[in-house]
């Protein structure tokens, strides 16, 4: 009976550290505006970015519109990089094309900024033979982007000539079974991709592998510095990358189709996209 007083004692405390811990962050709704999409995602100056079938909205941090962009073919776009203002990538992996825009969601037709096309058009990667891409991203310091190849499970990098740079490790070496990952982002030099069945994976710059994290059945995550964020159970949740220790923080909304994190705002701030349109809070993290 004693060990059995001690136990629920113990879980007691538990469950009052996790409380203490989740009310670390306090949401507080900003405003509510009506932009739908199935895509959402910011930069780091905190503006807003709407994926609605093939069409991008660009709000500002707190909702006001400032650009919007279409293209003339009809995809549904597959991922948003808007991590630096300065150029968006969309990729629609219907039709293997990639699409960089500026900052006013112009078509740029290059990911470099000191090339300027005077006929921009969208970037096929068929030439390539990665008409099975499934998932892009920018590469965070140089003129390239990452193409995750769904038929080889390599993780290929692309020049600012939308040629082949190198291939990093295949995905499916790794796993341990047939890999379907559904998210990639790379932050501070780290490639990270999001496999639902088997966990988070770690890439360094050159594409090689470096850890895996066994955190399941995410839809998506977001990383700042050393902290790894995602949504699960109605909780944000941040994951330390240097000791895995987690933090549980009750979400102000329940269903949302998205999420964006931006912690570069000062407060920060997270969006969040519904079947009404987009709500944006202020985070206070109780520094």
């Amino acid at each position: 009976m004693k060990n059995l007083k001690i136990s629920g004692l113990s879980l007691l405390f538990v469950l009052l550290s996790t409380f203490l811990w989740a009310q670390s962050i306090a949401f507080e709704k900003v405003k509510e505006v009506n932009y739908k999409g199935h895509m959402l995602t910011c930069d780091d100056l905190g503006n807003i970015f709407i994926g609605s079938k093939s069409k991008l909205t660009k709000l500002d941090m707190t909702g006001g519109f400032i650009a919007q962009y279409e293209p003339m073919f009809q995809g549904k776009i597959t991922a948003i990089d808007s991590k630096d203002p300065r150029r968006i990538l969309l990729f629609y992996k219907d039709f293997s094309n990639i699409i960089f825009l500026n900052q006013d969601l112009v078509n740029a037709g290059t990911l470099s900024f000191y090339s300027l096309n005077s006929n921009p058009r969208p970037i096929s990667l068929d030439g390539l033979n990665l008409s099975f891409a499934s998932l892009a991203c920018l590469d965070e310091y140089n003129d390239s982007y990452w193409i995750y190849d769904d038929n080889t499970s390599d993780l290929v990098l692309i020049d600012q000539y939308n040629q082949i740079d190198f291939r990093g490790d295949a995905l499916d070496q790794i796993t341990d079974s047939e890999p379907n990952p559904n998210y990639m982002i790379m932050e501070s030099n780290r490639l990270f991709i999001n496999n639902p069945s088997t966990g988070v994976y770690i890439f360094d710059e050159n594409g090689s592998f470096v850890r895996k994290l066994p955190l399941m059945g995410l839809k998506k995550i977001q990383v700042y510095k050393d902290m790894l964020f995602y949504a699960s159970n109605n909780f944000l949740i941040t994951h330390n990358l240097v000791n895995g220790e987690e933090s549980f923080h009750p979400l102000p909304i329940l269903n949302f189709i998205d999420w964006s994190l931006n912690m570069y705002s000062n407060p920060a701030r997270i969006n969040f996209l519904t079947s009404t349109g987009v709500i944006i809070y202020t985070l206070d993290l109780g520094n």
